[in-house]
């Protein structure tokens, strides 16, 4: 693998799954950048297929390192599917492999990722859905996930336009936490009347959509369906 990724390439999820495999800081970079996103969804599945927390905690632990030693990611095709059926294949058969050994890794035998046990706990408790499959809570957390990177792609976009500000006070219409009769008031935040207000969360709204199109995207095969992948996103979302 080439240990930097060419400057008219851009970079995707896919992508940092098969650079993960390289050698060097580059690699190390990619990998703690999947850690980072998707470690989540990984242990809510694991919980809510039986794992105690500490053991759901040494499955995610474990995947990773063997990501890492063992190029658990090597034979990772992006033209096959969808990055979130080939992480829950992968981490699926990593759980049951661990399942089925007479001893497992001692705990914090190998740490690839830094994440508070406790807190991670307590998302779950607040997350999980009585009766929800495994399978569907990780298709969800993904699905939030998915969500959350599109938000901080817009976050970055308003900070590098020198709109940090306007952005802190206009993203609670993009999250639901404010409607209608919030816009006198964000308006008056901002200097701006509430219809100019509301024209701007128009176009944050429309600019959220792209992003959320770009992060899609970067998850699926070539030639995959990033509508018909958002379709079901947002259906799982919805169904919650």
């Amino acid at each position: 693998m080439p240990e930097t990724i060419p400057a008219t390439f851009k970079p995707t999820r896919w992508s940092l799954v098969l650079q993960s495999q390289g050698q060097g800081v580059q690699a190390a970079r990619a990998l703690e950048e999947l850690c980072v996103a998707y470690w989540f969804p990984l242990y809510s599945w694991s919980r809510r297929f039986g794992a105690a927390p500490e053991d759901a905690e040494d499955y995610v632990q474990g995947f990773f390192v063997q990501v890492l030693q063992k190029q658990l990611f090597a034979a990772a095709n992006p033209d096959l599917g969808k990055l979130r059926t080939f992480m829950l294949t992968a981490f699926r058969r990593h759980v049951h492999d661990e399942q089925r050994k007479e001893s497992r890794q001692k705990r914090g035998g190998g740490q690839i990722i830094s994440f508070d046990a406790a807190e991670a706990e307590a998302w779950y408790e607040v997350e999980q859905i009585e009766g929800e499959s495994a399978d569907h809570m990780f298709d969800r957390q993904w699905a939030l996930t998915v969500l959350d990177q599109a938000m901080v792609k817009l976050e970055q976009q308003a900070a590098a336009r020198g709109k940090s500000a306007e952005f802190a006070i206009l993203r609670p219409f993009l999250t639901g936490e404010a409607d209608v009769d919030d816009y006198e008031r964000a308006g008056q935040q901002i200097g701006m009347s509430a219809n100019t207000c509301k024209v701007a969360v128009h176009r944050l709204r429309a600019r959220f959509r792209e992003a959320l199109r770009s992060e899609v995207s970067e998850t699926q095969p070539d030639g995959g369906s990033v509508d018909e992948e958002m379709g079901y996103l947002m259906q799982v979302l919805r169904g919650a």
